[in-house]
C-alpha cells in the first residue's frame, strides 16, 4: 500500500511517547557471528552505542520439567538515546521515543531492515507488529475523564469513591491473520510505561515517574505470517498495520483532548 488513507495527525502536544516496530523471523542461530558486521553498519548510520543484554527464558518440556535458557540480545542506540535497534536470534525491533509522522518512522526502519537483511540473511517471516504508547496526563484543573472515551474507562460503583487503578484489554481480529490489541490502564501515581517493555534504554522527553493520575493507552497491531523475508513486503505490512492505529486512537480520546493537544 505504502500510502496513508487518512491524513496524518499533527498534535504539537501529542501524548505519544513511544513507538516500536518488530519483525520476527525464523531463528538465525549464528546471529552472534553476524553482529560485528551489523554493528559496524549501524554505527556508521547513527547508532554508535551498543548494549548487550542477557535474558533468561524458561522452557517447559512435555514431561513437566522446566529448563532455563540464557539468550543474548544486542541493542544499538543513537547518541541522544532517542532511538534504538534491538536484535535477537529471531527478531529485530526498531523503537523510538521521538516521533513525528509514520512516513519518517517507516523510512528509517526500512534503512535498518536493508542493513539487517544484507548481513543476517533471514529466510522467513513469522510475525510483524507495530505498537504505540500514549501517556495521558491531565492538565491542571482537568480530569482523565475529559480526555478519554467513557466506554474505555469502565464504570464506578460510587461516583464519590476514588478509583486507585484500572486496566482493560480488548482483542480484535482485523483480518484472517492480523490482531489488534487495545490496552488501557490508569493509576493515581507510578511509572507511566508498560511493564512488559522494561528495561527501556531510551531517554524520554517527559518524566515517566508520576505523582498524579495518568492514563496509558497501549495499542499493538500485529500479523502472523509464513512467507519469504523481503524488505519491501515488510514495509507493505507495516503500512497496513498503521492505518488501524490512527482510527483506534481517535476513537479512544475525546474532542476536548484533541483540541488541547492541537494547541501550540
Amino acid at each position: 500500500m505504502n500510502e496513508r488513507l487518512t491524513p496524518a495527525l499533527h498534535l504539537p502536544k501529542s501524548p505519544l511517547i513511544f513507538v516500536l516496530g518488530q519483525v520476527r523471523i525464523e531463528p538465525v542461530l549464528n546471529m552472534e557471528a553476524k553482529i560485528p558486521a551489523i554493528q559496524d553498519s549501524l554505527r556508521k548510520n547513527g547508532f554508535p552505542r551498543l548494549s548487550l543484554r542477557e535474558i533468561e527464558i524458561t522452557k517447559r518440556e512435555p514431561s513437566g520439567k522446566t529448563e532455563v535458557e540464557t539468550r543474548k540480545q544486542w541493542e544499538f542506540i543513537d547518541k541522544e538515546k532517542r532511538t534504538s535497534v534491538l536484535i535477537d536470534t529471531n527478531f529485530i525491533v526498531y523503537q523510538v521515543a521521538e516521533y513525528k509522522v509514520f512516513e519518517d518512522f517507516i523510512a528509517r526502519f526500512k534503512q535498518i531492515l536493508d542493513l539487517f537483511n544484507f548481513h543476517a540473511e533471514p529466510a522467513l517471516l513469522q510475525r510483524i507488529g507495530l505498537r504505540y504508547i500514549d501517556l495521558i496526563v491531565p492538565s491542571s484543573g482537568r480530569s482523565l475523564g475529559e480526555y478519554l472515551s467513557p466506554s474505555l474507562r469502565g464504570f464506578t460503583v460510587q461516583e464519590d469513591v476514588a478509583r486507585l487503578a484500572f486496566r482493560s484489554e480488548s482483542v480484535t481480529q482485523t483480518n484472517h491473520h492480523s490482531r489488534f490489541v487495545h490496552r488501557y490502564s490508569e493509576a493515581n501515581r507510578g511509572f507511566g510505561f508498560p511493564e512488559d517493555l522494561h528495561p527501556v534504554s531510551l531517554a524520554f522527553e517527559r518524566n515517566l515517574n508520576l505523582d498524579s493520575p495518568f492514563g496509558l493507552l497501549d495499542m499493538d497491531h500485529f500479523c502472523h505470517l509464513d512467507e519469504d523475508f523481503q524488505v519491501a513486503g515488510v514495509v507493505d505490512h507495516l503500512w497496513s498495520l498503521h492505518e488501524h492505529h490512527a482510527k483506534a486512537f481517535e476513537a479512544s480520546v475525546t474532542q476536548t483532548a484533541m483540541e488541547e493537544w492541537r494547541s501550540k
